[in-house]
């Protein structure tokens, strides 16, 4: 993935303390044939890590036509991910009211685009005849076409810790955030002043 270093279209920065970092390979996501996505039903061959995302991937393959093909998935279920599993797909109007589901397309046939960060989930809160109420993870109520795919369970994601150090910082490609007390009076109205002073931070 190409980066930017926190500057637009005209070289200015827009978003400071971006910069370095290592490169990034981006995993497109569900398997497609040109610009159609197809939700495939498919067995886990393996567990990755992806840096551009808090959740974790599952390698899949599935037949197609008599051919194999491997896609990524968000990794997520009921229970950890393990390799030799089924990977599937369900519809909105076949999962009971009050489950957990992740993974959800907003239109039939289109991609999923709901519940996919680490640890997110949404409930079903009512079936009826043609749609399904569900809760976002935001708390939003929203009603879908109940044709709509989803996974059940919730996503699978590594465990959020403190990063610690400052190269782990610069291998996210975060770059260190300078006090203004301690530049030049060029570069900040703080700066400059010899002697000690507290300024009160917003």
């Amino acid at each position: 993935m190409r980066k930017t270093g926190g500057r637009n279209n005209q070289g200015r920065i827009t978003v400071r303390h971006r910069g370095g970092g290592y490169k990034r390979a981006y995993r497109e996501l569900e398997y497609r044939e040109g610009q159609h996505v197809i939700h495939l039903n498919g067995q886990v061959t393996g567990i990755e890590y992806d840096p551009n995302r808090t959740a974790y991937l599952v390698a899949c393959r599935a037949q197609v036509g008599g051919i194999t093909r491997n896609y990524y998935e968000i990794a997520g279920g009921k229970t950890e991910p393990e390799i030799g599993k089924e990977n599937t797909y369900t519809t909105l109007s076949t999962v009971a009211v009050g489950s957990s589901i992740y993974n959800v397309t907003l239109k039939p046939g289109k991609k999923s685009q709901i519940a996919k960060a680490r640890g997110a989930s949404c409930k079903i809160i009512k079936q009826e005849a043609t749609t399904t109420v569900i809760r976002l993870p935001s708390s939003e109520i929203k009603r879908l076409n109940n044709k709509n795919l989803c996974q059940e369970g919730e996503v699978y994601g590594r465990p959020q810790e403190k990063l610690g150090t400052a190269g782990a910082h610069r291998r996210l490609g975060v770059r260190p955030r300078v006090r203004g007390v301690a530049m030049n009076p060029i570069d900040h109205p703080n700066g400059g002043r010899t002697h000690s002073l507290k300024v009160k931070n917003k």
